[in-house]
C-alpha cells in the first residue's frame, strides 16, 4: 500500500499535490492510498496502464478529496484492450497489467472550469465504487474503446457538463447501478454516437438534470444520430427533473425517418419518471419495450414518438397524486410509427391542462396500431385521434370523459383506413352519440356508450 503523503503531499488544500500522486502511481506498489485530506493538483494525473501495471486508487473510506485546479480529467486512466471482451481477444499483457483498475471511496472536485472528475480510454474492466464527483465539466467520461465498465455506489452531482458521459466510444457491457446522478447541467447520463452495446442503466436516482439557460435537457439521453446504441435496460430508476426548454426525463435519438434502427432493443421498465417537458421522447427507434412504469407530469407530452418501430407500452401508470401542484397535458403523440402495441395502460387526468392537446392519444401517419384493455379517465377532450393512420385496431378500452370540453372518445379522419373498434366503453361526448363514418374499411361492434 503506497500513501501519497510518503511521496511528499500535504493535503492541504493549497499546497500542489500533483507530484506527489504521479510519484505514488508510478513508484508505488500498485494500491494508492489517499489519507484524510484535500489534495490539490493542477494538471491530470495519467496512468498508462500498460506501462505501470494494476492499479488500485482510493480515498480511505471517503475521507480524502481532490481538487482538480487545472484542465482536463482529475485521474485519466489508459489501456491498450483493442478487441471484444471475447477471452480470446485478450492480449496478455491485458490480464498481466491492465484488468480492473478501481476506483474508490474517494471525491473529486473541480476547482477549473474545464475540470473533469474521471476519464476512461482503453481500459478494460475498469471499477468506480463509492466514488462523488462535484463541480466538475463531467464527472465520468469515457472516451474510444472500453469494455466491461461498472459504476456503481457513486454520487454524480452538480457538475457543468454532463455526469456520466459515453463520448463517441466502443463499448460493450456496462452496468451503472445504484447511484445518485443529479443536478448535471448537460444531462445525466449521455450515450452521444459511437458504437455501444449492453448498457444496463438500473436503481439510480437520476434526477434534476436540466439546463433552463439550454435548448434541450435529458436524465438521460441515448443520441445515436452518428453511430449506433443497441441491447440495454433503464430499469427500476428514480428519474424526475423540473420543466426545462426541450427537457425530456429519457430520450433516445436515432438517424432518421428512413433508419429506425440504429438505437433500440431497450427496455424501460419499472422506473418513476416525472417532472418535464416531455417524459418519453423517442426519435426513429426500433424495437423498445416500455413496461411497469410510474409517470407523470409531461408538461407536454407523457410520450412523443416520431418515425419509430416496433414499439411496446404495457402496464404503465399515467397519473398525478392531486397533492401534487401544476398544470401539464400527458399527451400521447406518434407520428409516422409503424407497429405500434399499447396494452393495460391506465391513464388519468387529474391536473389542468397548460397549452391544450389535440386529444390524449393522438396517431398521426402510424401503420398497425394496436391499443387493448386501456382505461383513459377524466379525458379532457378527445380520447383517441387518428389522422391518415392504417390498420387500427381499439378492442376493450375504457374512455370516459371528464367535463364539459369532453367532445368525442375516438375521433377517425377520412384519410385512416381499415380500423376495428370493437367490445369498449366509451363516453358518448357532446354529441350524444358515437359516429365514426360509415365507410366499409371502419368496423364498429360490440360497444357500451357511456352517457
Amino acid at each position: 500500500m503506497s500513501s501519497i503523503r510518503d511521496f511528499g503531499a500535504k493535503g492541504d488544500g493549497k499546497a500542489d499535490d500533483t507530484e506527489a500522486l504521479v510519484h505514488a502511481v508510478e513508484q508505488g506498489d500498485g494500491e494508492v492510498v489517499l489519507p484524510r485530506g484535500d489534495y490539490r493538483i493542477t494538471r491530470p494525473v495519467v496512468v498508462p496502464l500498460e506501462k505501470f501495471g494494476r492499479l488500485s486508487i482510493s480515498g480511505s473510506g471517503g475521507t480524502a478529496k481532490l481538487i482538480m485546479a487545472g484542465v482536463g480529467p482529475a485521474l485519466h486512466l489508459v489501456g491498450t484492450h483493442k478487441k471484444t471482451a471475447a477471452p480470446q481477444d485478450f492480449a496478455e499483457g491485458v490480464w498481466q497489467k491492465e484488468r480492473l483498475p478501481t476506483v474508490t471511496d474517494l471525491e473529486i472536485v473541480g476547482d477549473h472550469e474545464n475540470a473533469d472528475g474521471i476519464r476512461l480510454d482503453g481500459v478494460m474492466q475498469p471499477t468506480l465504487r463509492g466514488v462523488l464527483i462535484r463541480k466538475c465539466r463531467h464527472g465520468i467520461h469515457l472516451v474510444n474503446r472500453n469494455r466491461n465498465v461498472l459504476i456503481a455506489d457513486c454520487h454524480i452531482y452538480h457538475n457543468r457538463g454532463v455526469g456520466i458521459f459515453l463520448d463517441h466510444v466502443n463499448l460493450h457491457q456496462t452496468n451503472i447501478h445504484g447511484s445518485h446522478i443529479s443536478y448535471n447541467l448537460q444531462g445525466g447520463i449521455v450515450v452521444r454516437n459511437g458504437e455501444v452495446r449492453n448498457l444496463h442503466i438500473c436503481s439510480n436516482d437520476i434526477e434534476y438534470n436540466y439546463d433552463l439557460k439550454a435548448n434541450d435537457s435529458a436524465d438521460i439521453w441515448l443520441d445515436a444520430r452518428k453511430g449506433t446504441i443497441r441491447e440495454g435496460t433503464i430499469v427500476g430508476n428514480t428519474i424526475q427533473a423540473k420543466i426545462s426548454p426541450g427537457g425530456a426525463n429519457v430520450r433516445l435519438t436515432g438517424v432518421g425517418k428512413e433508419n429506425p434502427n440504429a438505437v433500440g432493443m431497450f427496455s424501460i421498465s419499472g422506473n418513476l419518471i416525472g417532472s418535464q417537458e416531455t417524459n418519453l421522447h423517442l426519435d426513429a427507434c426500433r424495437g423498445i419495450t416500455i413496461s411497469g412504469n410510474a409517470v407523470y407530469h409531461g408538461e407536454k407530452f407523457a410520450v412523443r414518438a416520431k418515425d419509430c418501430e416496433h414499439l411496446v407500452f404495457s402496464g404503465n401508470s399515467h397519473d398525478h397524486n392531486p397533492d401534487y401542484k401544476g398544470k401539464s397535458t400527458d399527451a400521447f403523440l406518434f407520428e409516422n410509427c409503424r407497429r405500434l402495441q399499447l396494452t393495460g395502460l391506465i391513464v388519468q387526468h387529474t391536473h389542468a391542462e397548460g397549452e391544450p392537446a389535440e386529444s390524449t392519444m393522438t396517431f398521426a401517419g402510424c401503420s398497425f396500431t394496436s391499443l387493448a384493455a386501456c382505461q383513459l379517465l377524466d379525458v379532457r377532450r378527445k380520447g383517441l385521434r387518428f389522422r391518415d393512420c392504417s390498420v387500427v385496431r381499439v378492442a376493450e378500452c375504457t374512455i370516459r370523459g371528464g367535463g364539459d370540453n369532453f367532445d368525442e372518445p375516438i375521433g377517425v379522419n377520412e384519410g385512416t383506413r381499415d380500423v376495428m373498434i370493437v367490445n369498449n366503453f366509451l363516453s358518448v361526448g357532446k354529441s350524444g352519440r358515437l359516429s365514426l363514418g360509415r365507410r366499409n374499411d371502419v368496423r364498429i361492434d360490440g360497444n357500451m356508450l357511456l352517457l
